[in-house]
């Protein structure tokens, strides 16, 4: 008789839903180090952690007024506020945003996204008529107009830290378009895609290298990659099924991460050229963000969800159905024999647990295709067997419902045939 002991901190399901001290929508994540890292909520609460996001307390209640920030260091950081009489606020903290003080203040421009490369430059975005792009060399004590532009609310802008000719290159969102600088920013470039749309999140992973979701307005999002800077764009990911992909971060080459409106996370290993997922305990995922390639979060309104190594195995799952089944279920894999890829189905009658191996004919574990939460309806698992040899594997498949708590195991046959 086998015996299985499920020890959730050792299971892959990879991502935990954090509890937060106070429920409120989270609108930006940010950490410094492995340990130390802020968030903002939407009532202008500002939480801070020492422990990698495992604990949150408050480092600023909603007085300050505070709703967007930025930390150089764990001491060291900047924020966006507006004061009782409406006007906006750039705001400096030197203790780890507990207090902030007052480094600009104007009643004429709405502040929009802003963005520092160390202690004493940065770059803010003010809307009246047209945009105007501020930059600071000293911390904030002084602010200069440097750039113009059709802009659009809300912004989001991103520096390089290394200079590239003697100047710095950054990106910039806003009104739904994306615009380039290789000057520092005292020249931007609009970037045109082959169709009209919005962007809805871009990531860089050096000056030429970055993705974007792209909305077409008439079609369902998209993610798009540049190997110029945005000059040249290729498709890499379609969502027809409407999963809702919006935000993107890529960190390096083979470690992208993408926010969804369903109950997991999308990633790539592969600079985008195939997507899998990353299940999820929370139902949407529209924001993602990641330190290092370990330590991650992913959220959508009030829940928060926390990973300390990458999200774990991508997973390539399609929900085919969310039809309540009767029974829990595996199918038999189609087509059988296969070479090199195969499909997998199953049920699920409510949300569980579910892990699904697959192992040779010696009894010997040779792939995990799923370890994790997935709630109820009919999923087929895609099998890539093309680093296994001809021969009969074995896959078994172990679920534990969430509420009833019943368990259902079952093994089936197949053969691999090249």
């Amino acid at each position: 008789m086998a015996h299985c002991t499920l020890i959730i901190e050792d299971c892959n399901s990879q991502w935990y839903q954090v509890n937060l001290p106070i429920a409120s929508s989270i609108q930006r994540v940010q950490f410094v180090n492995q340990n130390t890292g802020w968030l903002i909520m939407y009532n202008l609460n500002l939480l801070k952690t020492t422990n990698s996001g495992i604990n949150w307390t408050v480092a600023t209640d909603p007085s300050s007024r505070i709703f967007d920030f930025q930390f150089i260091n764990d001491t060291l950081g900047y924020g966006m506020a507006t004061n009782t009489g409406g006007a906006n606020l750039l705001l400096k903290t030197t203790n780890g945003g507990y207090n902030w003080i007052t480094m600009q203040s104007s009643s004429s421009y709405a502040l929009g996204g802003f963005y520092f490369v160390n202690a004493d430059t940065g770059w803010v975005n003010a809307f009246a008529m047209p945009q105007i792009t501020f930059m600071t060399t000293d911390g904030l004590q002084t602010l200069n107009p440097i750039a113009t532009g059709p802009g659009g609310n809300p912004s989001t802008i991103y520096f390089f830290k290394e200079p590239y000719n003697g100047s710095l290159c950054g990106y910039m969102s806003g009104g739904g378009h994306l615009w380039r600088t290789s000057n520092s920013g005292f020249n931007w470039t609009q970037l045109n895609f082959s169709e009209a749309g919005v962007i809805r999140g871009f990531s860089f992973i050096n000056k030429d290298t970055g993705w974007v979701v792209y909305d077409p307005n008439i079609d369902n999002n998209k993610i798009e990659r540049t190997f110029n800077g945005g000059l040249n764009w290729d498709l890499q990911y379609y969502d027809a099924n409407n999963y809702g992909v919006v935000n993107i971060l890529a960190l390096k080459a083979n470690k992208i991460w993408c926010g969804t409106g369903m109950n997991f996370i999308f990633t790539s290993t592969n600079i985008g050229l195939t997507w899998g997922r990353q299940p999820s305990p929370i139902v949407t995922n529209y924001n993602i963000y990641f330190y290092d390639t370990l330590l991650g979060f992913a959220w959508s309104g009030i829940l928060l969800v926390r990973t300390t190594n990458g999200g774990g195995p991508i997973l390539n799952i399609n929900q085919i159905s969310t039809e309540v089944p009767e029974e829990y279920s595996l199918g038999q894999n189609f087509p059988n024999p296969f070479n090199p890829t195969t499909n997998i189905p199953f049920e699920l009658k409510e949300p569980s647990h579910v892990t699904l191996k697959v192992f040779d004919a010696r009894g010997r574990e040779v792939k995990e295709l799923v370890n994790g939460r997935w709630g109820t309806g009919k999923f087929i698992a895609d099998f890539d067997a093309s680093a296994l040899a001809t021969g009969i594997y074995f896959y078994q498949i172990i679920i534990s419902g969430e509420s009833t708590h019943q368990t259902f195991a079952e093994t089936r046959k197949m053969m691999v045939l090249k």
